[in-house]
């Protein structure tokens, strides 16, 4: 395969430049390139089988393309291919960018579950971890190549998660999956609000 391509924009910007990766030679959860699920009309079963139309989707509906077309896709029940590897830049960069917390704290999760799923191998894709030659190693040279991205981000509990993905990717170890499992958990409990004072 080529080189992973990192896009130079952030935020939306990033998916201007989709095509510079050839999606059609990728392997994903559904198969290789696009592989047609859904019954027309039906934009949740046109995503999935879609990397790059699930990630383009992150501008019009980020909850449908996260849940329904980049977790369907590339990080399907905690597993992790080959897709998955050329999709993470694209993740980093739209994170790192000038979007609100409401896209960017699930994109982090994203990154944290693909993280695990990269740090040990599904040799017959029965249960998570990487499926497929070397997409363990390919999704952790994308993961520690793209995480660097993310270092404009301040807000403390995803910075934990940033620092936790980090460290998995250093040594593979339960305590820093679990780890990594914790952070995004804590990234993706809604902050509490200060409470009011009583007159």
């Amino acid at each position: 395969m080529d080189t992973l391509y990192q896009p130079n924009g952030t935020g939306f910007d990033a998916l201007d430049e989709l095509d510079q990766v050839d999606w059609s030679r990728l392997e994903h959860c559904y198969g290789k390139g696009v592989v047609s699920l859904g019954v027309a009309g039906d934009v949740s079963l046109a995503i999935a089988g879609d990397v790059s139309r699930s990630l383009a989707a992150l501008r019009a509906d980020p909850s449908l393309a996260i849940s329904d077309g980049l977790y369907s896709n590339i990080c399907h029940q905690g597993t992790v291919y080959q897709a998955t590897a050329y999709a993470v830049p694209f993740i980093a960069a739209v994170a790192a960018g000038d979007v609100p917390d409401g896209i960017r704290v699930p994109l982090l999760a994203l990154l944290g579950d693909i993280s695990i799923g990269g740090s040990y191998v599904a040799p017959d894709g029965s249960h998570s971890g990487a499926l497929g030659d070397h997409v363990d190693v390919l999704v952790t040279e994308s993961l520690a190549t793209s995480v660097e991205r993310l270092s404009t981000i301040r807000t403390p509990r995803l910075v934990a998660l940033i620092q936790a993905i980090q460290s998995l990717l250093v040594q593979s170890t339960d305590a820093r999956r679990d780890a990594v499992e914790s952070a995004v958990e804590v990234a993706l409990t809604p902050p509490a609000t200060p409470l009011e004072r009583c007159p």
